[in-house]
Formats: C-alpha cells, sequence, structure tokens
C-alpha cells in the first residue's frame, strides 16, 4: 500500500485521470500504488519524486505478493524488501544471502513488463536470487494495465 504523499499526489495530476485519482483519494485508506504504475507506463520522464514512488510502490507489492526473507530486493537509493518463495534461508538480520539490486529504470521497466527479466541488468547474489523472476511484471498485462487497490 503506498500512502499519498503531497509532492506524489501533485506529481500525479499531470500524469492521471483526475477522477480516478480524486476516487483513490477519497477512500478511507488511498493506496496509490496502481495508479503510479500507470502514470509509468508513459514514455514522458518521471521525475525524482514520482520514480521514489513508483520504486517504494512496488516494493511495497512485492512484499505483499511474496511475502518471505529469503531475498532482498534493492532499488538503490529509494527502496528495498524481503520476499521469499518458500524456498531458501529465512533472513532475520545483517546482509541477507540473496540479494538482487538493480537501477530505478530496470525495476520500473521489470515492473511495467516493458524489460524480460533475461534482458535485464540486474546485479545478484545467492543460491535463490534468480527466483525474482517469477514476480515480475507487477501489473498483469505489463504496461498497459492497472494494479487493482483494494
Amino acid at each position: 500500500m503506498f500512502k499519498p504523499s503531497p509532492r506524489v499526489v501533485a506529481a500525479l495530476r499531470e500524469r492521471v485521470s483526475q477522477a480516478a485519482l480524486d476516487a483513490e483519494l477519497a477512500r478511507k485508506r488511498p493506496d496509490l500504488t496502481g495508479l503510479l504504475l500507470t502514470a509509468a507506463a508513459d514514455a514522458a520522464p518521471l521525475g525524482r519524486d514520482l520514480t521514489a514512488a513508483v520504486c517504494r510502490a512496488g516494493c511495497g507489492l512485492l512484499g505483499q505478493r511474496h511475502p518471505g526473507a529469503s531475498i532482498e530486493v534493492r532499488v538503490p537509493p529509494y527502496a528495498a524488501v524481503q520476499i521469499g518463495f518458500g524456498s531458501g534461508p529465512q533472513h532475520t538480520r545483517g546482509t541477507p544471502p540473496n540479494v538482487v539490486e538493480m537501477t530505478p529504470e530496470t525495476f520500473i521497466d521489470l515492473a511495467l513488463g516493458r524489460l524480460a527479466w533475461e534482458d535485464a541488468t540486474v546485479r545478484a547474489s545467492g543460491v535463490h536470487a534468480d527466483e525474482v523472476a517469477r514476480a515480475f511484471p507487477l501489473t498483469s498485462r505489463g504496461c498497459d494495465a492497472q494494479v487493482p487497490t483494494a
């Protein structure tokens, strides 16, 4: 769940449907994840605030969909999340044995389905690190889909 901040809301107002944004903001617990991924699907550069928000929201969605602590996905300098697929050691503290690190641009392209895992430049270490490929894309049909915000 990605909570709205004034800067992110202002940046989103320029990129997504006003009605969709207002409807989400009117909810008791607004979640901007779907709208952020929709905004990222646009070819225009996101800027720092939206790039950070998309990475944080995407990592949050990864954590919701794949709870666990066997792999850490890092998107410096914006976000990191520990996920799992039912295999591998459960990490409790320090540097985890399975780490996947990528640039924000790579993360966004993987999340939207614009880039295949095999073509992505990522730094991965650990036996189970490549399992992260199963988590992408985050949208159901690549960059044309909006993630449901339940």
